[in-house]
């Protein structure tokens, strides 16, 4: 069973996964330049610092992933409304 997030805590998880988000694209961009400058002059230590910035990003990815948050569906009702309408338009 799922514990349940108070409404302070679900936007504390929010705003992590958002702070998470931005660090683990500025690594990706990072990875990827590093790998390409490695291409180019063929210096280990760019190598081994694009691994570096890879490993770390999949590290924040996996926090980001294990961080509960709650996802409301705020048109539920709306879609069981119609839903139900359907079904009995189709049953004439």
């Amino acid at each position: 069973m799922k514990k349940e997030l108070t409404n302070d805590q679900n936007i504390k998880n929010l705003k992590k996964r958002k702070i998470l988000r931005i660090f683990m694209i500025i690594l990706a961009a990072l990875t990827i330049i590093l790998s390409v400058l490695f291409l180019i002059f063929r210096i280990d230590l760019l190598l081994i610092l694009a691994l570096i910035s890879f490993i770390i990003a999949k590290r924040l990815k996996y926090v980001r992933e294990k961080t509960p948050i709650i996802k409301k569906d705020e048109f539920k009702e709306y879609r069981d409304a119609i839903e139900k309408s359907n079904r009995r338009k189709k049953k004439k």
